[in-house]
C-alpha cells in the first residue's frame, strides 16, 4: 500500500471537512487530504488520478449519491477495484442494516463518528495507524508483482 499516498475523504457535510481534515492532517502529515462533496467526483479522481491513495474514508448518507453507492460502483469498476484501495466508512448515525449492507460491499471498516474532538481524533488514529502497518496488495509497488 503506498503509505504516503493521498487519503481520500468524501463527506457532502462542510461542517465535517473542518473538523476532519485538520484532525487527519495532525496525525497523518505525510498524506496529502483529497476532499470531495460528491461521490462521482471521487470516482472520476480515482479513474484518472496516477497517485495512489492510502485510504478512502466516506460517509454512508449523502444526497447525491450515498457511500454505499460510491462502494458499489467501485466495486463495480474492475479497474478501481484491482487498485485495492482500503475503503473505511466514518459516520453517524449507524443502523444494522447500512453496516450489513456496506460489508457486503466488501468495506475495510465502519466506524460511527463520536461526538467530540478528542475522541474522533482517537478513531483516525486507530485507523490510520492500523492502514500503516497492514500488509495489503498495493503496498508493494508494481516491480514487485
Amino acid at each position: 500500500m503506498e503509505t504516503k499516498g493521498p487519503i481520500v475523504l468524501i463527506d457532502d457535510d462542510e461542517d465535517d471537512h473542518e473538523i476532519l481534515v485538520p484532525i487527519l492532517q495532525q496525525i497523518a502529515p505525510h498524506n496529502p487530504v483529497v476532499v470531495f462533496t460528491r461521490g462521482q467526483d471521487a470516482i472520476d479522481f480515482l479513474r484518472t488520478t496516477d497517485q495512489r491513495p492510502f485510504l478512502i474514508i466516506s460517509e454512508v448518507s449523502m444526497n447525491t449519491m450515498t457511500g454505499l453507492e460510491l462502494r458499489r460502483q467501485i466495486e463495480q469498476d474492475n479497474g478501481l477495484r484491482k487498485r485495492a484501495i482500503p475503503f473505511i466508512f466514518f459516520t453517524h448515525p449507524v443502523y444494522k442494516h447500512l453496516v450489513e449492507e456496506a460489508y457486503d460491499l466488501t468495506i475495510q471498516g465502519f466506524f460511527e463518528k463520536k461526538s467530540n474532538m478528542t475522541d474522533i481524533t482517537t478513531q483516525l488514529q486507530a485507523i490510520i495507524d492500523y492502514w500503516s502497518n497492514c500488509l495489503h496488495p498495493n503496498r508493494f509497488a508494481s516491480q514487485d508483482l
